[in-house]
């Protein structure tokens, strides 16, 4: 746009020079008003000048802007040429050598497309031609010499407009096969990055995501702390629950089933806990979780046939109420198990409760690398503590959950007992055949 406003602008001086040319040459006894000439490239100044408003107001679109300055190129060419047969004079024949102007002005100032180029040039030198044919010239071959400058004019501005818009075509082609490869190389970066974080045989996060999870779950805390949280339209969970789950009597499954049938069982043991964990998250028992994004509420394989899950909870019993829905969800799948008790797979449960204030610990540290540490050596902290619920769990018979309280005692509750923590010593009865509380029960 702005290069075609440029454009009308020279052809404004242009005229006016041709107005001064016509003025200073014209005879002694014509007025100025009387000079055909001066007056009609007065009212073609005053045309371009309105040309400029059109194209500022952006009235026309690319295709009509370029169809309208052409058509005005082609009308300052037609002027001087019908002047020239007008008036029949020698200046008027000699303002013919200067229209090599208008095209070059058009081509290379308004930067018109090489197509247009093309139809504004042979547009030009059809209305030249058919003056310096049809009207006899006052020297001899001055209509060769007239033709031959339009010309030259036309052809180096065609040059200039084809490489000009070879370079830009060229330029844009780079500049979008520069933004493909970073594209590629974005998506190829974060296809490693989910592999790095990604377990090949169970497609669950590995244990690489429990830090990045942490840092997520610390995040929300801290513009919760600030009272700006974008994950949670509702204040959000108050602690943090870390699972450590294992599979009982795994070496004994794969001695006697092998390892490809290992390897299935623990692939359906992750289906259903990340599937169990998600419809009870869409169901209520994990509360605001629904408003968290999914990898916030997700089952890591921590290794072997060891699961973990870092979720937010409201207090106690919602954790232990989640924990025994996913260590139920594994019986349900009712796979054989020779080597064990009960005759199918079952998982085993250590829990521990974090309160969300803890992660904030290392709140007022300046360097990243610093805070990013303390993360990790809570993470390491509560892992150690759900470890040790989960070795509770195992030496008190396998299949149940047995949460680890921070000062090292533990509650187990399994599958015909749970303790509730609120009434100290107190039992009531979980009956295996009754999966357990969920949904609106819990939320």
């Amino acid at each position: 746009m702005s290069r075609a406003v440029m454009g009308c602008w020279s052809l404004i001086i242009f005229q006016l020079m041709f107005v001064l040319y016509d003025t200073v040459y014209a005879p002694v006894a014509m007025p100025v008003t009387e000079n055909l000439a001066v007056m009609l490239r007065l009212y073609v100044c005053i045309a371009l000048a309105i040309l400029v408003l059109v194209l500022k107001s952006e009235i026309c679109r690319a295709v009509g802007r370029e169809a309208l300055l052409v058509a005005t190129l082609w009308g300052v060419i037609g002027l001087a040429a019908w002047l020239a047969v007008r008036e029949n004079h020698l200046r008027c024949f000699l303002e013919l050598y200067a229209l090599g102007v208008v095209p070059l002005v058009g081509i290379v100032l308004m930067q018109l497309r090489f197509v247009t180029a093309l139809v504004l040039s042979a547009g030009g030198m059809a209305i030249v031609m058919s003056v310096v044919l049809g009207v006899s010239m006052p020297y001899a071959h001055m209509d060769f010499a007239i033709a031959f400058v339009f010309m030259a004019f036309c052809l180096f501005s065609l040059i200039a407009s084809f490489r000009i818009e070879f370079s830009a075509r060229h330029a844009y082609l780079m500049t979008s096969i520069d933004q493909l490869r970073l594209q590629d190389v974005e998506s190829r970066n974060a296809e490693l990055q989910e592999m790095a974080c990604l377990d090949p045989l169970t497609q669950l996060y590995n244990r690489r995501h429990l830090i990045e999870l942490l840092k997520q779950h610390h995040d929300d805390a801290r513009r919760a702390k600030s009272g700006v949280s974008e994950a949670h339209p509702a204040p959000p969970l108050p602690c943090l629950a870390l699972m450590m789950m294992d599979v009982d009597h795994f070496k004994a499954f794969n001695d006697h089933y092998g390892h490809v049938a290992g390897d299935n069982c623990l692939y359906q043991i992750a289906q259903a806990l990340q599937e169990t964990l998600d419809r009870e998250r869409g169901t209520g028992i994990a509360g605001s979780l629904e408003a968290y994004d999914a990898t916030l509420a997700s089952v890591v394989r921590f290794g072997g046939e060891e699961f973990t899950a870092l979720v937010a909870v409201r207090d106690l019993e919602h954790a232990r109420s989640l924990a025994e829905a996913m260590r139920y969800a594994v019986k349900s799948l009712k796979l054989p198990h020779r080597e064990s008790e009960l005759g199918v797979v079952t998982l085993s449960v250590g829990l521990c409760v974090i309160p969300l204030s803890r992660l904030l610990e290392g709140e007022g540290m300046e360097d990243e690398m610093t805070q990013d540490m303390a993360i990790e050596t809570l993470l390491g902290r509560w892992v150690d503590q759900a470890d040790k619920g989960l070795y509770r769990a195992k030496r008190q018979g396998r299949n149940r959950t047995c949460v680890q309280r921070g000062n090292g005692k533990a509650r187990a509750q399994g599958s015909d007992e749970l303790r509730d923590e609120r009434q100290g010593e107190q039992k009531a009865e979980l009956p295996d055949h009754r999966p357990p509380m969920g949904g609106a029960g819990l939320s």
